[in-house]
C-alpha cells in the first residue's frame, strides 16, 4: 500500500471521527454486536448480515441493504453505518477493485448517510481527487 492510500483512508477514519462527535458525542466510533445473537437488536441482525456480505464480496448489495434498512430516526443506525464504512476501509484495494468497489464510494456513502441525519458540510473532507 503507498503512501497515498493509507493518507486517504486515514482521512477517511477523520471523518468519521468528526462526524461521530458531532452527531454521537463519540471520540470513537464502533459499533458492537452483542455476545449472545438472542440480544440482537433488528440494528444488529442488519449489521451482522451487512458485515457478512462485505466480506464475502458483495459490498455493493451491503450497501444498498444498507439503504433499504436505514431507520433515519434512529442514531443507533448512523454509529452501526459508519462502522460498515469504517469496516470497508479496511479492506485493501484490490478486494474494492475485486468487488467493484471504491474508496471514492466509501466517502460518499459516509456523506450520504450523513445527511440523511442532518449531518451534512463535510463534502470536501476527503479530497476525492487522490481516491
Amino acid at each position: 500500500m503507498g503512501y497515498q492510500d493509507d493518507y486517504v483512508m486515514r482521512t477517511i477514519n477523520d471523518l468519521v471521527r468528526a462526524i461521530s462527535r458531532l452527531a454521537l458525542g463519540k471520540n470513537e466510533i464502533d459499533y458492537a454486536l452483542p455476545a449472545q445473537e438472542d440480544k440482537y437488536t433488528s440494528v444488529d441482525q442488519v449489521f451482522k448480515r451487512l458485515i457478512q456480505m462485505a466480506d464475502e464480496g458483495d459490498i455493493n448489495g451491503a450497501e444498498n441493504m444498507l439503504y433499504e434498512e436505514l431507520d433515519d430516526t434512529d442514531t443507533a443506525y448512523l454509529e452501526m453505518a459508519l462502522t460498515f464504512y469504517m469496516h470497508l476501509n479496511q479492506f485493501d484495494d484490490e478486494y474494492l477493485y475485486t468487488a467493484s468497489f471504491s474508496r471514492e464510494e466509501i466517502v460518499d456513502g459516509i456523506n450520504n448517510i450523513s445527511a440523511q441525519f442532518g449531518i451534512s458540510g463535510f463534502e470536501n473532507f476527503v479530497d476525492t481527487t487522490m481516491v
